[in-house]
């Protein structure tokens, strides 16, 4: 029989009992009852003064009305026993171990997606506190969703502290030795780059190395990125293909001095950066092409790339931040909320494709909603379009589903 249970006065049928269960409480997957075909998740959670106050505290900043990809509390209430029950928004998706292996350009996608949500939860105050593979969903479409926000932190002195640390695998040195027993901003900076190394590599930072409990912890506390001490196979993506600056990121990422590790807008610009300097060799191996790439990190042939100066500058239109891109013939620019992060829900990580060619740029819709291209007062709907570079002298209007930018060539 279909149990029924009410928060704060949503009825919700549940059709999965006991879909998940650890140390806070247990999930289960329902319906709500006035509309069935909407799907949520219903979480019970222990009884404790610290989980109700941090509970209420996270359904008030109503996660999920700022980015679809925030599978966080919208209603609770305390039940009879003490403890809290909340729904929160299901989102379709596996975890990066479950999810089936990506090329370069896709895992880079994948990685600027992830931050730009973590830079959008800080901008509210808010760190996710539990950075962990199964709290990271690859959605069908290429997103990533974040849920199980219980470990979160936040910029109020007035919440508690949450009382887990974290998934093992995920743990900073100062957690892994005991010196922090609660997480941190800068711990989560730690989880943050273990995620985006498992994402662009395929394995685990220690994997093909000792790996006891006591080894693994040994060689993720040595204050620089495990793979530069292991030897990868033929058939691994080498990390030379993610340039230098990625690798560099990498190495402060895993600091022992937790104030040197670099936050999402750090990784947000050197990712993005990374993707419009993608390049693929004959060979077929995809690499980030830097000044100091000379050979392909596959093949090992040597290899010349071509820079051109002129730079694409993207403005939200209004008090929107501005962007700069440089035109490189052959590389795709990336406009969505993947690369630009303060953009609206409505807009898709991956909305619009510009690709310069000898002079002339073509802009590609990709998106879910429309884009549109403002002409001679009027809107039009852009599918593919051509244009000369020369012409963005004057600047473009477009609209990527809600949101208005211009696009200049100065």
């Amino acid at each position: 029989m279909t149990r029924r249970v009410e928060v704060d006065g949503v009825g919700v049928l549940i059709q999965t009992e006991n879909l998940g269960r650890g140390y806070q409480g247990t999930v289960h997957k329902g319906v709500l009852e006035s509309d069935t075909g909407l799907p949520v998740l219903v979480k019970e959670l222990r009884a404790s003064p610290i989980v109700e106050g941090r509970t209420r505290f996270l359904c008030r900043q109503n996660l999920s009305s700022i980015s679809p990809g925030f599978a966080a509390p919208v209603v609770c209430e305390q039940q009879a026993d003490g403890g809290m029950i909340y729904l929160a928004p299901f989102v379709e998706g596996v975890s990066q171990e479950e999810a089936p292996p990506g090329a370069l350009p896709q895992n880079l996608e994948t990685c600027l997606e992830f931050v730009g949500q973590i830079q959008l939860l800080e901008e509210h105050g808010i760190a996710h506190g539990d950075i962990a593979f199964d709290n990271l969903l690859m959605g069908p479409d290429g997103s990533v969703n974040l849920i199980d926000f219980d470990g979160f932190l936040a910029d109020d002195d007035t919440v508690p502290d949450p009382d887990i640390i974290g998934h093992r695998p995920m743990l900073a040195p100062e957690q892994r030795d005991g010196a922090q027993p609660v997480p941190t901003r800068a711990s989560g900076y730690f989880a943050m780059a273990v995620f985006m190394s498992m994402v662009l590599t395929g394995r685990y930072p220690t994997d093909g190395l000792p790996d006891e409990p006591a080894a693994v912890d040994r060689l993720m506390s040595q204050g620089h990125w495990p793979e530069h001490d292991r030897s990868p196979e033929p058939d691994e993506e080498p990390i030379a293909a993610l340039g230098q600056e990625l690798q560099d990121l990498f190495d402060l990422a895993f600091s022992l001095n937790p104030k040197m590790r670099p936050g999402p807008d750090v990784w947000r610009r050197a990712l993005t950066r990374a993707l419009n300097n993608l390049w693929v060799h004959d060979c077929g191996q995809a690499f980030v092409g830097d000044d100091q790439i000379k050979a392909c990190p596959g093949c090992h042939q040597a290899v010349s790339i071509s820079r051109v100066d002129n730079e694409l500058k993207i403005q939200i239109v209004g008090a929107g931040p501005r962007y700069g891109v440089k035109l490189v013939d052959g590389q795709v620019i990336i406009l969505g909320r993947s690369t630009m992060p303060h953009l609206s829900g409505h807009v898709s990580g991956r909305h619009l494709e510009i690709l310069p060619c000898q002079g002339q740029l073509l802009l590609r819709h990709v998106g879910l909603n429309p884009t549109l291209l403002r002409k001679n007062g009027q809107w039009y709907r852009l599918e593919e379009f051509w244009l000369a570079a020369e012409s963005l002298k004057n600047p473009l209007r477009l609209k990527l589903a809600d949101v208005e930018i211009d696009l200049e060539i100065p």
